[in-house]
C-alpha cells in the first residue's frame, strides 16, 4: 500500500504581499497619471487649494502627488525607497499650507476627497484589468493605509507651523531680509567681524519663527510672471520680489530645493551660493542676486542653475562697480585709448600673459596665432605700458582690472570707452 506524502508546511498559494506586488507592477504605469487627476479633482472639490481663478494647477501639489504615487509603488514591490524624504516632503506641504492661512478643515477635506476619487480610480482599473474582489480589497487597503499616513505627516506639519508661532510673521520674515540685505559686508573693530551679531540673529529668527540651521544657503531666483512655489519647511526662509525669489535654507535642503524650482516653469534662472554661518546669510544672497546680474551682462555663461562657487572671482571682481570703472580708467588707460581691434587682442594677449607669465609660443598656442603675431602684440603692448611691466604691485592690479573688465568689454559693454573719451575731451 502506497503512503500518503504528509503535507507540506509550504503553500503554494500567492502571498497578500507577493498578490499586491502583482497588481502594483500593472497598476505602475498609470499611477502617476491617476495622481495628477486626483490633484485636479482635489482643487476643483477645495476652492481654498485652488488658488486664484485663472492661475495654473499647483505644480507642488502634483509634484507631492507624483513623489508619494512612486513611493508607493516602490513600497509595494519591496523596493529601496524613500519613505523619510516622503514624509519630510508632507510635512513640510502642511507647513506651508498652515503659513499661507489654509485651515486645517481644507486639508481634511482635501484628504477625503483623495481617498474618494483613488477608490473610484482603482475600481475602474480592477474592472478594466480582471482583477480578483481580493485583489482589488488588498490594493484599495493599501492605498487607504499609505493615504492616512500621509494625512498624518500634514497635520504634523500644520500643527508645527502654529506651534513655532511662523503663521502670520510674513512681516517678520521680510524684516529679517531687510538686515540681511543691508548689513555691511564687515564692521569696525578689532579683526574683521562678517555678518549679523548672534544675538540680534536669534531675536530676529525668533519674531519670524525661523529655526536657525547651523549653516545656510542662499537662493537667488528670477522669474517673469508668478514666483514659483515651494515647499517650505521651519529651516527655510523665503522672501519674494517682483521677478526674484530670495531663500534661505540648509545645506541638506539645496538639491530638493533646487529640483522643485527648476521644474516649477519656464523661464526660470536659480543662482546657488555656498555654505555659509546664518549670520552671514546677507553676504551669501548678495553673491547670488550678483550672479544673476552677471549673467544678464554677459559675464557669466547663462545656465538655468548659476553655482557662485565656480564664479567666485568673477563675483569678487565686480562687488564695487565703481572701483572697478576706476581702476580701468587709472591702469588701462593706454588700451582704452587704442582703436576696438587693436585693444581686443591687446588685451587678450596681455591677460594670458599676466596670468601665466608664459613664452610667446606657449600664449601663441592658447591663442590659435603663429608666436611671431604674438610677439608684435608683445613690441606694442610694452609701447603702451613701458617700465609699468616691470612693477609686480602693477602687474597684479592690472590683472585684476582685465580680469573684471574684459568679460563686459566682450559682451558689448561699452561704459569704460564712453567714459574715457568724456572725460578726454573735458581736460582737452
Amino acid at each position: 500500500m502506497t503512503e500518503t506524502p504528509m503535507p507540506s508546511l509550504e503553500s503554494s498559494e500567492e502571498s497578500p504581499r507577493d498578490a499586491l506586488s502583482r497588481v502594483v507592477q500593472i497598476l505602475r504605469p498609470q499611477m502617476e497619471t491617476m495622481a495628477e487627476q486626483i490633484v485636479r479633482q482635489i482643487q476643483d472639490s477645495v476652492p481654498e487649494l485652488a488658488g486664484p481663478a485663472g492661475a495654473p494647477r499647483s505644480q507642488v501639489l502634483v509634484l507631492a502627488a507624483r513623489t508619494a504615487a512612486r513611493h508607493f509603488l516602490d513600497d509595494a514591490e519591496q523596493l529601496p525607497g524613500q519613505e523619510r524624504h516622503v514624509d519630510e516632503m508632507f510635512r513640510r506641504l502642511g507647513y506651508t499650507q498652515a503659513q499661507r492661512g489654509r485651515s486645517l478643515e481644507a486639508l481634511e477635506a482635501a484628504l477625503r476627497a483623495a481617498t474618494r476619487w483613488s477608490w473610484r480610480y482603482l475600481a475602474e482599473f480592477a474592472v478594466g484589468h480582471d482583477l480578483s474582489g481580493t485583489d482589488l480589497r488588498d490594493l484599495a487597503g493599501a492605498v487607504f493605509d499609505y493615504l492616512e499616513h500621509l494625512r498624518d505627516q500634514l497635520v504634523a506639519g500644520f500643527e508645527l507651523a502654529h506651534r513655532v508661532g511662523k503663521v502670520g510673521h510674513d512681516a517678520a520674515r521680510d524684516r529679517l531680509f531687510e538686515r540681511f540685505l543691508a548689513d555691511p559686508v564687515s564692521r569696525p573693530g578689532p579683526g574683521v567681524r562678517l555678518g549679523i551679531d548672534h544675538q540680534d540673529l536669534r531675536a530676529l529668527a525668533e519674531a519670524a519663527g525661523w529655526s536657525i540651521p547651523e549653516t545656510v544657503v542662499a537662493l537667488a531666483v528670477s522669474y517673469f510672471g508668478e514666483p514659483p512655489t515651494v515647499l517650505e519647511s521651519p529651516t527655510m526662509l523665503i522672501h519674494v520680489e517682483p521677478r526674484r525669489m530670495l531663500v534661505l535654507c540648509p545645506p541638506e535642503e539645496r538639491d530638493e530645493l533646487v529640483a522643485q524650482i527648476s521644474s516649477s516653469g519656464p523661464g526660470l534662472r536659480i543662482a546657488v551660493s555656498w555654505p555659509v554661518p546664518p549670520g552671514e546669510s546677507g553676504s551669501a544672497l548678495r553673491w547670488c542676486q550678483r550672479a544673476l546680474d552677471l549673467v544678464q551682462r554677459g559675464i557669466i555663461v547663462p545656465t538655468q542653475v548659476v553655482n557662485c562657487a565656480e564664479h567666485a572671482t568673477q563675483l569678487w571682481l565686480h562687488a564695487e562697480p565703481s572701483m572697478r570703472q576706476h581702476l580701468c580708467q587709472e591702469l588701462l588707460r593706454p588700451l582704452l585709448a587704442e582703436a576696438p581691434n587693436s585693444r581686443w587682442i591687446l588685451s587678450e594677449t596681455l591677460l594670458i600673459w599676466a596670468e601665466t607669465r608664459d613664452s610667446a609660443p606657449a600664449i601663441a598656442a592658447r591663442l590659435d596665432v603663429h608666436p611671431q603675431t604674438v610677439r608684435y602684440r608683445w613690441k606694442r603692448i610694452n609701447q603702451l605700458f613701458g617700465e609699468s611691466l616691470r612693477d609686480p604691485e602693477f602687474i597684479v592690479q592690472m590683472t585684476l582690472a582685465l580680469k573684471s573688465s574684459l568679460p563686459l568689454w566682450k559682451a558689448g559693454d561699452q561704459s569704460d570707452f564712453d567714459l574715457f573719451h568724456e572725460r578726454l575731451e573735458s581736460s582737452a
